[in-house]
């Protein structure tokens, strides 16, 4: 995402959403931040008028206390004032900076996690990850670097007032200075800043190359592809490693030339006030008072070329993670969405159309299914089962058409009353690094351990589970690789089994199920059944005899339906494919 002012002025608006939320506290860290242009120049100042004091009196020292006695005592509070003004920026930041970053990290993880599956299948998590770190991370040092940033513009102000205070030609000599050290780091910055975007992309595509690596770690084990892996990171690693010499690069180079430019100015600045001094026209109290103020500048300019880059950088890095939020989240609820109330579970799809990228799934389809019906959905891979199920989740928007649940278009209702009201036990589950109770109770998360329990019984979880070391408190691992695919798949049966939703979906639910094991589950799922409207897909047919329907999907069409008997007797698709079965199981 390249950097322009419109990509600024969003981010901008964006970071302004979460200051205004602490508006008072990041006031107060700006204002006392100025705290340092009055170090930096009101010091030499004092230290001016000591000096002359002292000079004065040095005929007469002992006559010097009633002069004196006033500036030390500006000096005392002068330097209780600064001590307290950094103390207290101190203490506010540590307050502010964290909340901040909490709010933005909620807001992007809440504005990500409401994508549909489909966003999630073409974008790495980790860089997702990496995008909402970076989000955090950069907007502090923006804000930090700020804090910076002007109190350097305030030093130089302050700076040319009292050198032109002096001698207007010691302001006209610090202004040129000082214009020429910013025109050097602006000039400087535009580079940096886009070399930093070109690098911030490739820090991310790293991380999330890095990311699935290692978690197709099994596959990687499994084939013994260490070296592959290594090479294909290598790879991205040398892009990334080359994009951030570049970047580098440009602010050694500006550094170069503030190095040349600060011999100079230091130079002549310097050379021209011990000159005025010989001349007699500077006291040695105005010479002490340039000299600190001018090392004073230099320093704090110093500072700024550095923040300079540093600051375009984490505008670029910024920008770039702000890309996430403008991704628009394709699954929202209409401004009128109200909760689904489901009754009986009738489905009716009228008209749908969809396609999954170029592929035309379905084409005005129109199904009924009967509140309370268990309908069978049969096909080979690809032919749409899986999507009409997603449909009805509302996984993916429709084209065309309404899929309606007890006459409520779901297009119409709040997703979260659509998930509530419709149960899915996936083929392939998922689950968090957690608890095997927290896995199970995640079907409704303030269910009892008693509950959870009960339903892990039906879906013969209990029993491995008590063989766990910790029981149900015994952590899964990332995706659940602890357990089995057996054991994973009962998990997900038993969290299904703890939710109250009158519609079932059963996506090859014991596809990874010993047969006697899911003899046992069979009767489980049965009682689960009764009284839901449920769809079950399976290869293995023999598990659909006892279906009130089966649909037979070839090609995002329905070619048959009926009950298992009454398909068989047609002699048609479903037949063919009961035949061609091996082990109960239909070929691809």
């Amino acid at each position: 995402m390249k950097t322009t002012p419109a990509n600024t002025k969003k981010l901008i608006v964006f970071l302004w959403k979460f200051l205004r939320l602490q508006r008072w506290k990041f006031f107060f860290i700006f204002f006392l931040s100025l705290t340092w242009s009055v170090d930096a120049t009101v010091w030499p100042y004092l230290l001016r008028l000591v000096i002359d004091t002292f000079t004065q009196f040095d005929a007469d020292r002992a006559a010097v206390w009633p002069a004196l006695k006033w500036l030390l005592i500006s000096g005392a509070c002068l330097l209780v004032f600064v001590e307290a003004a950094y103390r207290a920026r101190d203490f506010i930041s540590a307050r502010a900076f964290p909340q901040m970053e909490a709010d933005i990290r909620m807001a992007m993880f809440d504005h990500i996690q409401h994508h549909s599956p489909r966003y999630f299948n073409e974008h790495f998590a980790g860089s997702l990850s990496n995008k909402v770190s970076d989000m955090t991370t950069q907007a502090t040092l923006l804000l930090q670097n700020l804090t910076m940033f002007i109190p350097a513009v305030a030093t130089s102000i302050l700076s040319i007032i009292f050198f032109y205070e002096v001698n207007p030609l010691f302001a006209m000599i610090l202004g040129g200075w000082i214009v020429l050290h910013l025109g050097i780091c602006f000039a400087f910055t535009k580079k940096c800043a886009h070399y930093s975007n070109i690098h911030g992309e490739a820090r991310s595509s790293l991380a999330g190359k890095i990311v699935d690596s290692l978690t197709n770690n099994f596959t990687v084990n499994l084939f013994f592809r260490f070296r592959f892996e290594k090479r294909q990171i290598a790879t991205y690693q040398k892009d990334e490693q080359h994009k951030n010499y570049l970047a580098r690069r440009y602010v050694a180079w500006m550094f170069l030339c503030l190095s040349i430019l600060f011999l100079g100015g230091a130079f002549s600045i310097n050379g021209f006030m011990i000159t005025r001094w010989m001349q007699g026209s500077l006291t040695t109290g105005e010479i002490i008072q340039i000299f600190n103020t001018t090392w004073n500048v230099i320093m704090v300019l110093w500072f700024t070329g550095e923040i300079i880059p540093q600051f375009f950088q984490s505008l670029g890095i910024a920008g770039q993670a702000l890309s996430v939020m403008e991704d628009p989240q394709d699954l929202l609820d209409t401004p009128r969405a109200v909760p689904l109330a489901v009754g009986k579970g009738e489905i009716i799809f009228e008209n749908v159309s969809f396609h999954y990228g170029e592929k035309q799934l379905f084409q005005n389809k129109a199904v009924h299914i009967q509140a309370g019906e268990n309908v069978g959905l049969v096909g080979y891979s690809g032919a749409g089962k899986s999507t009409f199920v997603n449909l009805i989740l509302r996984f993916y928007p429709l084209e065309k058409g309404r899929i309606l649940i007890d006459g409520q278009d779901i297009a119409c209702v709040t997703l979260e009353s659509l998930r509530q009201q419709v149960a899915l036990i996936p083929q392939d589950p998922v689950l968090f690094h957690r608890s095997l109770l927290d896995n199970i109770r995640y079907g409704r998360t303030e269910a009892s351990k008693e509950e959870v329990i009960a339903v892990a019984k039906l879906a013969h979880c209990d029993e491995f589970i008590r063989r766990c070391p910790e029981g149900y408190d015994s952590l899964v691992g990332e995706r659940g690789t602890k357990l089995s695919g057996g054991e994973r798949q009962r998990i997900a049966i038993a969290r299904a089994m703890l939710t109250t939703a009158p519609i079932l979906i059963l996506d090859e639910a014991t596809s990874a199920l010993d047969s006697v094991t899911e003899r046992f589950i069979q009767d489980g799922l049965e009682k689960l059944m009764e009284n839901r409207t449920t769809l079950v897909i399976a290869h293995r047919l023999s598990t659909l005899a006892k279906m009130d329907r089966i649909l037979v999907f070839d090609q995002g069409k329905i070619v048959e339906q009926g009950s298992h008997l009454e398909l068989l007797a047609k002699e048609g698709h479903y037949q063919r494919m009961w035949q061609m079965q091996a082990g109960g199981f239909l070929p691809s």
